[in-house]
């Protein structure tokens, strides 16, 4: 079997792609986005094909498959990151698809939201996925990770301590991402552009293992297949047999709709059950797993030994505590800091979004998405690096700034009342709302926040 005819196969057992479906692919310049790029055109091809399509462009038509390319340009490489973005928009004109470029100084990102470059190129690079695909029905995001990085993540999960779950590394389809070439080996992929003639650009800081990513590619990869020359073989393997156990064990026993646990309950499982109930009740208030470890699923299990009213902190803003015969895992909406006079509290309700929500335009009532939440929500006053966005594109401006351009007067910059996730401002209170926070239709929790005045 030919290595487009594996792909394929594999885009169909997990049903991700359709005639008539538009996807908005992720394409760096590198091998494995230009393999997935490729792959896409030759699908989009069959579908026109099969639907009897013969005119130019076939992406116009309802019948075959719409192309539209995302690049990301990081602003790190200088001329290299220029010449990767010219090989890109030269590729796309030769398959005949859509482009689009977005540019955004990852380094002064990083610095400013205390990120690290390899994490805030992520977060922005998905940032522009969903813009480009809010305004496009049922749109697909594609991405180009491929066999060999579903083991590294495993291996990168495992280092840092992880649940089963977590060992189960990159899903297939999660929501409107889909990853193609997931199942397709580096090696595999390279052959394919090979006998395509395709050329392809390589990204020096990959090169460089100044990341935690590339030091698992670049030393420890190679040493495990030194041992073992199926070692990635082995370790998909060991991702797919966990993903299956854990998905098990979470519909045996995770009631629907339930972020409590019973103690009961809990002291009957066995270890690597406990584990998954406490990481599955977790994410189902948080809405996501990652940055959740070992040792916060530890402390939580704890409390199970601990008298009634004991509590631990958790990530993105969540407490677990022992409540009578229950843990208990909830989000800590708001706190407050009376500093320098601060009058006045802040009042937290959070939902599921609904289409057609009504978002509130009331000067001092209004709602974000909860998931866009990195810690807990803070009500205080301003404080020297505090930031906001302010622009679609994740643009930021000091809130110092900010008051200038508003002409906020000196003497009331110091009790200006704000809601602060760290030093993110989320809604200076009575001015202006981030951008980041907003409700978009990709907002799965809302969180209604009203301030009162003491």
């Amino acid at each position: 079997m030919s290595i487009y005819d594996s792909v394929r196969n594999y885009i169909n057992e997990y049903g991700m792609l359709s005639p008539g479906d538009t996807v908005i692919a992720g394409v760096s310049g590198g091998a494995d986005s230009v393999c997935l790029l490729s792959v896409l055109v030759r699908m989009r091809a069959e579908f026109a094909e099969a639907s009897g399509i013969t005119d130019e462009p076939v992406s116009s038509s309802d019948e075959a498959l719409d192309i539209r390319v995302v690049h990301v340009n990081h602003m790190i490489r200088g001329e290299e990151a220029d010449r990767d973005e010219a090989f890109v928009r030269r590729l796309c004109d030769s398959f005949g698809v859509g482009f689009n470029v977005y540019k955004k100084d990852i380094p002064a990102m990083a610095k400013e939201q205390h990120l690290t470059e390899e994490e805030a190129g992520r977060i922005y690079r998905y940032e522009c996925f969903k813009k480009e695909a809010e305004c496009i029905d049922n749109a697909k995001i594609a991405v180009a990770h491929n066999r060999d990085d579903l083991a590294e993540t495993v291996l990168y999960n495992m280092v840092r301590g992880s649940s089963l779950l977590g060992l189960s590394g990159i899903k297939p389809v999660r929501g409107n991402i889909i990853r193609p070439l997931l199942m397709t080996s580096r090696e595999d992929i390279e052959k394919y552009l090979n006998e395509e003639g395709l050329t392809f650009v390589t990204d020096s800081t990959n090169l460089e293992a100044d990341y935690a990513r590339n030091k698992l590619r670049l030393k420890v990869m190679p040493l495990l297949k030194e041992i073992n020359a199926g070692a990635v073989d082995h370790i998909v393997e060991i991702a797919q047999e966990s993903s299956e156990l854990a998905q098990d064990i979470k519909k045996e026993i995770l009631r629907v709709g339930d972020s409590d646990v019973d103690i009961g309950l809990l002291n009957s499982l066995s270890a690597l059950a406990k584990g998954e109930l406490i990481l599955a009740a977790m994410e189902r208030v948080s809405g996501r797993r990652k940055d959740i470890t070992k040792e916060h699923i530890r402390s939580v299990i704890a409390l199970a030994e601990k008298e009634s009213g004991k509590r631990v902190d958790l990530p993105y803003g969540m407490i677990a505590e022992r409540v009578y015969d229950r843990i208990t895992i909830r989000r800590e909406s708001v706190k407050t800091e009376g500093d320098r006079g601060l009058q006045g509290s802040l009042v937290a309700e959070t939902f599921d979004y609904t289409e057609g929500l009504d978002i509130s335009k009331k000067e001092y009532t209004k709602m974000i998405d909860c998931d866009k939440i990195k810690s807990t929500l803070v009500l205080r006053t301003p404080q020297p690096d505090d930031y906001i966005v302010v622009t679609g594109d994740g643009g930021t401006k000091k809130l110092t700034r900010y008051f200038t351009d508003s002409k906020l007067e000196r003497e009331k910059r110091e009790s200006v009342p704000v809601v602060a996730d760290g030093n993110e401002i989320v809604w200076i209170v009575g001015m202006r709302l981030s951008e980041r926070y907003k409700i978009s239709p990709s907002t799965k929790t809302v969180m209604q926040i009203t301030y009162k005045e003491a």
